[in-house]
């Protein structure tokens, strides 16, 4: 019965509605928002990124770096973004710009199917492809709460978890793994205390 729920809901929302209801549910209204956390060797790793400059300021292993907005990995871009909900048309806005990224990464923003994360088995909508099976590169997106799961782009995938355990709560993934090839390179840990590793 859910199944047949889920092909009426994907009939109803196009790839182009999904990733604006994505942006929508990862929105953080501040207009300064700053994200700390750790990598895989529990070194400190902080994001920071101006919505009005437009710059996302990287810290990890104390070196900061900073990046012009056009130039932020799209692992990161789907995340920081410069809409204000006080204006509702930059929302649009900057869900067509993910739009865009997303397809300049050979996202294939025209289709989408309904899938199993292959993390977790969750329920999915897939964007990139109109067939579960079909290899391609995706941005699967959490049937329940529309945030991001898993990108795939050509070798890389980059899996996102533990959003309600965040230190920004179900508005940033607490832990983000990246791997090439299958095999994991990195991860970062952005978890509130209490759900800490002691």
């Amino acid at each position: 019965m859910k199944f047949i729920f889920a092909l009426l809901f994907l009939s109803v929302i196009s790839p182009s509605e999904m990733i604006t209801k994505m942006t929508d549910s990862l929105y953080i209204p501040e207009k300064k928002i700053s994200i700390q956390g750790a990598d895989a060797e529990n070194n400190p790793v902080m994001l920071e990124f101006d919505k009005e400059k437009k710059i996302l300021v990287k810290t990890e292993k104390g070196e900061k770096s900073e990046i012009k907005f056009a130039d932020i990995p799209l692992f990161l871009k789907i995340f920081f973004f410069t809409a204000d909900k006080t204006n509702p048309e930059s929302l649009a806005v900057s869900a067509k710009s993910v739009a865009a990224a997303l397809n300049s990464a050979g996202i294939n923003t025209d289709v989408s199917a309904i899938s199993a994360s292959d993390y977790d088995g969750s329920a999915v909508f897939t964007i990139g492809k109109e067939k579960r099976f079909l290899a391609a590169n995706v941005l699967e997106l959490s049937k329940e709460s529309m945030r991001p799961v898993t990108l795939k782009i050509g070798d890389e995938t980059y899996i996102f978890s533990d959003y309600h355990r965040s230190v920004l709560p179900l508005a940033f993934p607490g832990n983000i793994k990246f791997f090439k090839n299958g095999a994991l390179q990195g991860e970062w840990i952005f978890l509130r205390d209490e759900y800490k590793q002691k």
